[in-house]
């Protein structure tokens, strides 16, 4: 039997330039894709409580931006794969844990993600952020 992760994808500095309701209608339409292709078992809307340091039990309250996900270990490599077209020139940061150290891999094509699958393969606890390209460029030139 596969093991199901809790995963949570991040758009909320992607870059989109929805407002709030055109944004809650792209995560639902995205929600939808994953389901519908079978990358997901189930995906909604993020709410408070489904943030691994939630303080607040009970708080109902969604996240802006940001979808949770219950994808099996063997479509995890397919999902990532999914956002890496969908988002072609977008940074893309998977992070998770591993015997309780923190991983953060960060991509932009399917070399990079190539190179990585062995610890993608390890990570638990796993968080997908989509980032806008230029942000990521302008971060790295201030530095």
């Amino acid at each position: 039997m596969s093991s199901v992760h809790h995963v949570l994808i991040d758009f909320s500095e992607a870059g989109l330039g929805y407002d709030r309701d055109q944004l809650e209608e792209f995560l639902l339409t995205i929600a939808d894709e994953l389901q519908a292709g079978e990358l997901a078992s189930e995906a909604h809307l993020a709410r408070e409580t489904d943030m691994p340091d939630a303080a607040k039990p009970g708080a109902t309250a969604f996240l802006m931006g940001i979808l949770t996900a219950e994808i099996n270990r063997e479509n995890l490599r397919k999902v990532v794969d999914f956002f890496g077209s969908q988002f072609y020139g977008k940074t893309l940061t998977l992070s998770g844990d591993i015997d309780g150290m923190t991983y953060s891999i960060e991509y932009r094509n399917k070399q990079e993600l190539d190179q990585a699958a062995e610890t993608i393969e390890r990570l638990a606890n796993l968080r997908l952020k989509i980032l806008d390209r230029q942000a990521t460029s302008d971060q790295a030139s201030s530095h």
